[in-house]
């Protein structure tokens, strides 16, 4: 099969010198090649620099298509007038070995042409094809998929290209299980340079093989068996995870730290989460050691594993990796820099070095930032409750890029990250009223949501978005929610209120909150009217415990107009009977890990709660867990807000 693919590499190039240029094979191979930067997605750029480490690893040699590779002894290229006699013949009559002489050499002519296989003048050439694939070798298939790249097969639904190559994936289903491992490997891969892994059911079916028995494959096979999984996004939790996790760590030592990035794609792209820890603080060293040889994709790659595995027992190494992390700022993609400003937020680690300097780096080529890698570094430092402090301010650089017209073309094509970075600047009280009012525009909304939008169908960032607005910006004039919907999606949010020990299955934050209510309950003479369990800010996910204070520092029982409602829509501060207070259970994500300090959202919520006249009351989760003097801290907390009854 490589010589046969080294043939057509000099054919590529004998074509090429034909007209009067120099055009590689490899132009028109779709994983080696390319599109124009502009035009390639991050997801072309990630498999294409994996598989071209498999390529240049000699171990893969037998299982991996090099289609650089040259042989001098190719037939010529035809001319015109014998690529013209070729598709107007008859093809019903051509056995197998005469359909794979024509199909090469009309698609060697083909090849840098643009030339489509769906076009109508390859009808008969496609049928007949079709109809003789189960006469062909093995070896006569693989020279057919290898020659599909040469032709213009964008459009893989197409009813005519999708007929074809569902035929492909027939035989290939039919034939699979009497292949070695290495054949079944060869021919994946040709799916994979066919842009067909999502696509096949063989491919799935052949890492469904592959994963089975995971203990009988090779150090070089598993690596293989990632990369497929991560291009056909397919890794289903009943295949032995724990297994391949066993055998990925059994040879760990044989894996280079490029064979690493791409079994950590692997698991990342199918969003099947490492649960071998020991395996992840491998991963931690061995990419903290070889950071200076990874390149930015590579580093990626295992940044995202990282954030998405990593638990808190990992905090210190995240942290260590953060710190050298800080010599590859300059040195990588944009992108890149992105994913480290986003490693530490599921742990709410806050590396605050790191993330300046990240955030110098993109207002420094804010140009080249396109408005999703905007949206993730409003994110992570609003998770983290950080302002870098740069020059300029990364967050007035951001308004100004969603302000611009030169983003219009991308606010049409990714219209939700433009309205979530809105929703996150809203945390951090920046509200840019124009672009509000563009994100919150009944058309907007349709083009993310569809037409009929509702409570189940507008995410919570769209209601944040809108209820912020409600609160924090009184003199607003701009498009909003209508009032039907904002009501609904908020009733919708907020449906969690964890007042009885009753209740089936309690989380540890549901008791807590239970704790908390019930000792509140008992400094208030169990009088149920002097408290109020609701959500005075719906967008926020968790309920608060309401309660009012007279002048002369006794309890007021709460009007049955706030009583009856657990839901508060209207944002108005409440009635003027004294002072109000709004206590808050934490959760343990609502404070950053080695500090104290509150998230964006908690501090979000306090600054809400203040704006609306109550006055925060926060209990931590180690508070909240406390046993023997909870009843005196809870005093003690009461009392350093003023509020006395004994």
């Amino acid at each position: 099969m490589n010589r046969t693919l080294s043939r057509l590499a000099f054919v590529g190039r004998a074509f090429a010198n034909n007209h009067g240029r120099r055009i590689s094979f490899a132009q028109f191979w779709p994983a080696f090649a390319s599109s124009p930067p502009a035009l390639r997605t991050h997801m072309d750029v990630e498999n294409h620099n994996a598989h071209n480490v498999m390529v240049n690893d000699p171990g893969y040699r037998a299982t991996v298509v090099n289609p650089v590779e040259h042989v001098v002894n190719w037939p010529r290229v035809i001319t015109p007038q014998q690529f013209h006699a070729l598709i107007s013949q008859d093809f019903s009559i051509r056995t197998a070995d005469e359909m794979c002489n024509d199909f090469t050499a009309i698609s060697l002519y083909a090849m840098g042409r643009d030339y489509r296989l769906t076009d109508s003048i390859y009808d008969g050439l496609r049928d007949r094809l079709v109809a003789v694939l189960p006469q062909m070798t093995d070896q006569q298939l693989l020279s057919v998929f290898a020659l599909i790249p040469l032709w213009d097969t964008k459009n893989a639904k197409d009813p005519v290209y999708n007929h074809l190559w569902s035929e492909f994936d027939r035989q290939c289903i039919d034939r699979h299980k009497r292949w070695t491992l290495n054949k079944l490997l060869l021919f994946m891969d040709h799916w994979y340079l066919m842009r067909l892994s999502r696509l096949s059911n063989f491919v799935w079916m052949g890492i469904r093989k592959l994963a089975r028995k995971p203990s009988r494959l090779t150090p070089k096979q598993l690596v293989q068996m990632m990369f497929y999984a991560n291009t056909s996004r397919k890794f289903l939790p009943t295949l032995p995870m724990y297994d391949i996790e066993q055998e990925i760590c059994s040879y760990y030592n044989d894996f280079n730290i490029k064979e690493l990035g791409i079994v950590s794609l692997g698991f990342f792209k199918t969003q099947t989460p490492i649960r071998n820890q020991e395996l992840v603080k491998n991963l931690y060293n061995s990419v903290i050691k070889e950071i200076a040889n990874i390149n930015s994709i590579e580093l990626a790659a295992f940044l995202k594993i990282f954030r998405y595995c990593s638990k808190h027992q990992h905090a210190d190494y995240m942290y260590k990796l953060m710190d050298a992390l800080m010599n590859k700022v300059d040195e990588v993609k944009l992108v890149c820099c992105v994913h480290m400003a986003l490693l530490g937020t599921n742990l709410l680690i806050k590396h605050e070095d790191l993330l300046k300097k990240i955030s110098q780096r993109i207002v420094d080529d804010i140009s080249l930032a396109r408005i999703k890698d905007l949206e993730r570094i409003t994110l992570a430092l609003t998770m983290l409750h950080y302002n870098p402090q740069t020059t300029p301010c990364i967050f007035k650089m951001v308004v100004n890029e969603l302000q611009s017209d030169s983003r219009n073309v991308e606010f049409e094509e990714h219209t939700r990250c433009y309205i979530y970075t809105l929703s996150y600047l809203a945390v951090n009280n920046i509200y840019p009223k124009d672009c509000i009012s563009k994100a919150l525009k009944i058309e907007t909304l349709y083009k993310c949501f569809g037409k009929r939008l509702s409570r189940f169908n507008i995410s919570r960032d769209i209601v944040s978005l809108n209820n912020s607005v409600l609160i924090e910006c009184p003199d607003y004039s701009g498009s909003l929610l209508p009032d039907t919907l904002k009501e609904s999606c908020n009733e919708h949010l907020a449906w969690h209120i964890p007042t009885s020990s009753t209740m089936t299955k309690l989380s540890t934050n549901d008791r807590n909150f239970i704790k908390l209510y019930t000792e509140l309950l008992n400094i208030f003479n169990n009088e149920s009217s002097y408290l109020h369990v609701c959500y005075p800010l719906p967008h926020h996910p968790k309920s608060d415990i309401l309660f009012c204070i007279d002048t002369s520092g006794k309890p007021v029982a709460i009007p049955e107009t706030m009583k009856s409602r657990t839901v508060f829509n209207d944002f108005q501060k409440p009635p003027e009977l004294g002072k109000w207070f709004a206590v808050m259970a934490l959760v343990r994500n609502s404070v950053l890990y080695y500090s104290n300090e509150y998230n964006g959202l908690t501090s979000c919520k306090i600054r809400q709660l203040k704006k609306l006249g109550y006055e925060p009351i926060l209990f931590t989760v180690k508070e909240l867990g406390i046993e023997l003097d909870f009843k005196t801290l809870l005093s003690e907390k009461l009392n350093s807000h003023g509020i006395n009854f004994s």
